[in-house]
């Protein structure tokens, strides 16, 4: 009986949906991505040289993410040369829909009525997700930054 029950549970187990999560690793404004596209990463090596394009001062480096490549990838979203500054880009929700992972990043506009500056800006969000399932989509939403200008 113990067996049987321990089967059971184990079958079980393997039926249940797998958790899929997705996490940002890292975003900026000055990166070197000056035209809007999404860039899969499937090693370390092409990891670094990513970091190395969205942070291209070395000060502001973050230290490199641990990934397993042997069950992630890293998609970096770059949203294109914007105008001025106040512009950025994040994770803001992902989720597999029947067999595509959907992949919301939140393109915040500069503050309306404040001050920025006039440099050009090239927003980049960098995201690890399971390799599965393979398909993807990203969905780019602007959405207001509701600061408060001083």
């Amino acid at each position: 009986m113990v067996t049987l029950t321990l089967r059971l549970l184990w079958a079980c187990l393997f039926l249940l949906p797998t958790v899929w999560r997705a996490r940002e690793l890292g975003h900026a404004g000055q990166s070197t991505w000056t035209v809007a596209g999404t860039t899969e990463i499937r090693n370390e090596r092409s990891l670094d040289t990513a970091f190395s394009r969205l942070y291209p001062l070395a000060p502001s480096r973050p230290a490199l993410p641990a990934i397993d490549f042997r069950h992630s990838r890293v998609l970096v979203i770059a949203i294109g040369t914007r105008p001025s500054g106040g512009y950025s880009a994040r994770l803001d929700s992902a989720r597999v829909v029947h067999d595509t992972a959907v992949i919301n990043v939140g393109v915040v506009l500069p503050p309306k009525g404040c001050g920025v500056t006039t440099e050009l800006t090239t927003p980049a969000v960098a995201i690890a997700t399971p390799l599965t399932p393979a398909p993807y989509r990203i969905v780019l939403r602007e959405r207001a930054n509701t600061a408060q200008c001083y």
